[in-house]
C-alpha cells in the first residue's frame, strides 16, 4: 500500500525545549502531508542556549510556523533530572499514534510517559545521540535499559549505532538519521566572494596575512581544548612552518588563551575575533582560513566549516566525539590526528596544507560540501524520519 493511501499519523515529537538549530529540520517535517507532526516543550530553555521563538506557534505552518503545544519543566537537583509537569494529561487528551521523546534517562517524566503509551498500544521512539563510547558502567546499563523500551532510536551516527548493536540492543531498531542545522540551501555557501574582500580582511587581522589561517569556530570552553591548537602552532612555527591562528567566538577559556598566545610568542600569528552570528561574516571568515580545527569534540562545528567550503582536523577517537566527526573524511575533506596528540596535531595540520596547496578551491569546496549535500541537511534528515516512522507499523 502507498504511504500516501494511508491515514494521516498523529506524532509528538517531546523536548525539554528546542534549540534555534533545530527549526529547519523542523519546518521540513510540518510539511509531511502523511504525518501531523506536533511539538511539546516548555516556552523557555533556562539556559543561555538559543532556542526557538515560542511565538512561532501562533504562526500559520505556510508562514514558517509550527505547531507547538506547551508545559512547564521543573528541573530536580542542579538541572540534572527533569519532570516535566502537564505532559502526561496532554497524553491522555491528545490522539497521538506515535512518540518522540529526546532520550535522556534522567527525564523522569519520560519513564513515566512512556509506560503509560506503551500499556495504550502507542509506539514510542527516541531521539538521542546513543551510545558511542565501548566503556560498560553503571550509565550504559541504564541507558540499555531506557532505551530498550522504545520501538526505535534515532541517532546522529553509525558509530553509535555499530557499539549499540554490538552490546544487546536489536539492530532493526537502531536507525541512523544524522543531525542537520539547516537546509542544503542554507549550509553550502557558493563563497562568491571578492579576491580584494578576502585580502583586506586577511590584513585586517594579521601582521602576515599571506600564511595559511587556522580557524576554530565557537565557544571558548576548557572541554574543546583549545590550547592543543596554540601548542601545534608554536611547534609548526618552530619548525619553520609559520600558521596564523583565528579564535572566532567567547566563552571561560578566553583569558587562558590569550595568555597562552603571549607566553608562547604567537602574539603576531593569533587573533581573537570575539563572538560573530552573522552568517555573511562567518562566511568570509572560514572563506580565508585552510583549515577549521576542533581538537576536542567537533560537533557541529564541523558541519558549519564543511558547509563553508572549509576541511576539518579533529581527533580520531570516538569514545571522546561527538557523532558528527563521522562527515570527515580523511584525506578528502579533513584529516584525524590521535587524541591529545600535540605533536601528531602539528603534523596532520602541516601534511594537510602541504599536500592541498595546489588544489583548485572550487575542488576543495565541492569535496566539503559533499557530505553535507548527501546526508547533514534538514531535507535528508527529515525524509529519513518519515520514513521510520511510516515503515514502522
Amino acid at each position: 500500500m502507498n504511504h500516501l493511501d494511508k491515514t494521516i499519523k498523529n506524532v509528538a515529537i517531546i523536548y525539554p525545549y528546542f534549540a534555534l538549530y533545530r527549526l529547519p529540520v523542523l519546518r521540513e517535517l510540518m510539511k509531511s502531508t502523511s504525518i501531523r507532526y506536533t511539538l511539546i516543550s516548555d516556552s523557555d530553555s533556562g539556559n543561555d542556549i538559543k532556542k526557538i521563538d515560542p511565538d512561532i506557534a501562533n504562526k500559520n505552518l505556510e508562514d514558517g510556523g509550527l505547531r507547538w503545544k506547551f508545559i512547564k519543566n521543573k528541573w530536580i537537583y542542579k538541572e540534572a533530572i527533569l519532570w516535566q509537569s502537564g505532559l502526561l494529561r496532554l497524553l491522555q487528551n491528545e490522539k497521538f499514534d506515535d512518540v518522540i521523546f529526546l532520550a535522556n534517562a534522567y527525564y523522569l517524566s519520560t519513564w513515566f510517559a512512556t509506560f503509560y503509551l506503551k500499556i495504550t498500544g502507542k509506539k514510542v521512539y527516541m531521539w538521542t545521540h546513543g551510545v558511542i563510547s565501548t566503556k560498560k558502567d553503571w550509565k550504559w546499563r541504564l541507558r540499555k535499559v531506557f532505551y530498550g523500551l522504545s520501538d526505535g532510536l534515532m541517532l546522529y551516527g553509525h558509530k553509535a549505532k555499530a557499539v549499540m548493536a554490538k552490546n544487546g540492543l536489536p539492530e532493526k531498531k537502531l536507525h541512523v538519521i544524522y543531525n542537520s542545522t539547516g537546509s542544503i540551501d542554507d549550509l553550502i555557501k557558493k563563497n562568491e566572494i571578492p579576491i580584494e574582500t578576502r585580502n583586506n580582511t586577511k590584513q585586517q587581522l594579521f601582521k602576515y596575512p599571506n600564511l595559511p589561517i587556522i580557524i576554530f569556530v565557537g565557544r571558548l570552553t576548557y572541554v574543546k581544548r583549545l590550547s592543543q591548537i596554540l601548542e601545534a602552532a608554536q611547534i609548526l612555527i618552530e619548525e619553520d612552518f609559520k600558521v596564523n591562528v583565528l579564535f572566532v567566538g567567547d566563552g571561560e577559556a578566553r583569558k587562558d588563551l590569550e595568555s597562552l598566545a603571549q607566553s608562547l610568542n604567537l602574539t603576531d600569528y593569533c587573533h581573537f575575533y570575539g563572538s560573530s552570528f552573522k552568517k555573511e561574516e562567518l562566511e568570509l571568515l572560514f572563506n580565508i582560513s585552510s583549515l577549521c580545527v576542533s581538537p576536542g569534540e567537533v560537533g557541529l562545528t564541523a558541519m558549519s566549516a564543511l558547509g563553508n567550503g572549509t576541511p576539518v582536523i579533529s581527533h580520531d577517537d570516538f569514545n571522546y566525539q561527538m557523532p558528527e566527526y563521522e562527515a570527515i573524511e580523511p584525506g578528502v575533506n579533513g584529516m584525524l590526528f590521535k587524541r591529545n596528540s600535540i605533536s601528531d596535531l602539528a603534523l596532520k595540520t602541516k601534511q594537510w596544507i602541504v599536500e592541498n596547496r595546489d588544489t583548485p578551491e572550487e575542488l576543495m569546496r565541492s569535496n566539503c560540501n559533499k557530505i553535507i549535500r548527501e546526508k547533514y541537511n534538514a531535507e535528508y534528515q527529515a525524509e529519513l524520519i518519515n520514513t521510520i516512522l511510516l515503515n514502522n507499523n
